[in-house]
Parts: C-alpha cells; sequence; structure tokens
C-alpha cells in the first residue's frame, strides 16, 4: 500500500472512530400519544346564585362519581400539541335538612327534592420543554456540550411551559317534589390558562425488570373563566400530578391526582367550586 493509500485509509478509519464517539442527538420524531384517563372527582364549593350560597352537599351533589376523559396528542421533541377533555355527572335528593333557595325555587326544611349535576369540558393544549439539564442541549438556544454524555440510569428532567383553551359546559337541574317547582340552568365558558409544569424520568429495567422505566410529572396553571353569555370572567385554575410505569417503550399506566376549578360567574348559575380527585389511566406512544 502506498503512502497516500495509507493517508486516506488512516483518515477514514479516525473518522469513524470520532463519529463513534460522537453524543447521540436528541431525537425529533414526531410520536402520536394517546392517554385513556379514569378520573373520580367529586364536586367541591357553593352555588351562589343572586347572592344566595348554597354548598353542594345541601343539594346532595357531593358523591364521587367516574368521569371518563383522555388526550391525544403530538410530540416533536420538545413541543406537545394535543386535545384533551372529560365528561362528569353525578345526581341527589332527598328530603332537605335546611332550606335554600337556588335559581329562583326555594326548597324548605323537610322537602323532598331531586338535583343533577354535569360538567364537561373539551379543548387543547401546547406544552414546550424550555429546559432540559441532562440533555446535550440544556436549551433550545444553548450549544451542545463538549464531551456530554447521558445522565446515569437515563434519567431526564424537563420544565415546561403550557397554554390551554377549554370549552367547559355546567348545567344544573333542582325540582322540589312537595311544591312541584323545578328550576334549570345551563352555562357555557371559555377557559384560558398558562402555567407550568415538570417531568421527572429515569430507567428501572436493571433493578425491576417487569417496568422498564418510571415517570413522575406535575402540572398546575391560572386563567380565567369567560363566559359565553351574560356574566363575569373569573379566575380558573387547574392542577394536575402523576406517576407513570412503563412496561414497554410505547406503553404505561399511570395514577395521579387532578383538581379543576375556578369562579364560573354566568347569567343563571354561579359556582365557586371545582372537580377534584384521584385518576388513573393507560397512555400509549406511537
Amino acid at each position: 500500500m502506498d503512502a497516500t493509500a495509507l493517508a486516506v485509509a488512516t483518515s477514514l478509519a479516525l473518522a469513524q472512530d470520532s463519529a463513534a464517539k460522537e453524543p447521540v442527538a436528541e431525537t425529533a420524531a414526531f410520536r402520536l400519544e394517546l392517554a385513556l384517563d379514569a378520573w373520580v372527582p367529586r364536586l367541591e364549593g357553593d352555588f351562589t346564585d343572586a347572592g344566595a350560597k348554597v354548598d353542594v352537599r345541601d343539594t346532595d351533589l357531593h358523591d364521587s362519581e367516574f368521569a371518563p376523559g383522555g388526550t391525544v396528542g403530538v410530540r416533536n421533541d420538545r413541543l406537545f400539541v394535543g386535545a384533551r377533555g372529560f365528561s362528569f355527572s353525578t345526581d341527589g335528593g332527598g328530603v332537605a335538612d335546611s332550606a335554600f333557595t337556588l335559581g329562583g325555587m326555594t326548597v324548605a326544611a323537610g322537602d323532598d327534592f331531586t338535583s343533577d349535576f354535569s360538567w364537561w369540558s373539551a379543548g387543547a393544549v401546547l406544552e414546550y420543554e424550555f429546559y432540559r439539564p441532562y440533555a446535550e442541549r440544556p436549551t433550545p438556544w444553548s450549544d451542545a456540550r463538549a464531551n456530554w454524555t447521558p445522565a446515569a440510569n437515563g434519567a431526564d428532567l424537563a420544565i415546561l411551559a403550557l397554554f390551554s383553551c377549554d370549552v367547559q359546559g355546567l348545567s344544573r337541574d333542582l325540582a322540589n317534589i312537595s311544591s312541584g317547582a323545578g328550576a334549570s340552568a345551563d352555562e357555557t365558558f371559555v377557559t384560558v390558562q398558562a402555567g407550568v409544569g415538570f417531568r421527572f424520568g429515569f430507567s428501572t429495567k436493571e433493578s425491576f425488570p417487569v417496568v422498564r422505566r418510571v415517570t413522575l410529572g406535575a402540572k398546575a396553571a391560572y386563567g380565567a373563566n369567560i363566559p359565553t353569555g351574560d356574566g363575569d370572567a373569573e379566575g380558573a385554575f387547574r392542577v394536575e400530578a402523576e406517576i407513570a410505569a412503563w412496561f414497554c417503550d410505547e406503553g404505561a399506566v399511570y395514577f395521579g391526582y387532578r383538581y379543576a376549578g375556578g369562579d364560573y360567574d354566568g347569567s343563571d348559575m354561579r359556582l365557586e367550586g371545582s372537580l377534584q380527585g384521584l385518576r388513573a389511566g393507560l397512555r400509549v406512544e406511537f
């Protein structure tokens, strides 16, 4: 082999060795995410129609109920865009322990009454992971770090910002069986919120082979409930937390908690309350 051929071969070998030592860049592949939610919240708070303050317990609308829901969206590296929703309903009734007035209808102590309440929500959410300290590039505007290697045990931490817009419908029906009177109220609100959150994950495959990976996360958002009819814009809150166990790269089960509520000031119904309770579900990524 002449000197020129030897030099070329040496250069190619060095280039291949250098490439093999280069850190793996963050993936930018699109992934479809689907989460099916089994939420079991209860209604908390007070109805405050026309200056009244009636606890939801007084109307027997405080039981925990199954509220199906979920999220579907697309993730591309640090960005997630998705659609989400849930549906909740509960009913009650009996003999009133104390008198109350709602929607212009009075239920006296000792009257028989029935009550129904429903709450549905559908909207969109956008999340962006702006800081990932264990990644090759902690922020999108930072340069790749020299001699970077992945964190031990596959650890990954992301701090994210989020923005959401949801349409929420609240409906309440009351009937005084003793007097034959009834009252109904239906309100629709547009809820706009912004917030922050985190996601932390680590590999458990070596120490607990049944579960490949565990992730923990939490999000908190604040904004406004804006009535589509008469009424006033008021504060809105949403908090979520969960722990997920990944049995394969594409699927996980999760368990957590959700709080969604605030002040809902409509023309026929006002509620200072929330839905809050435990949740569990299945998450799949393609």
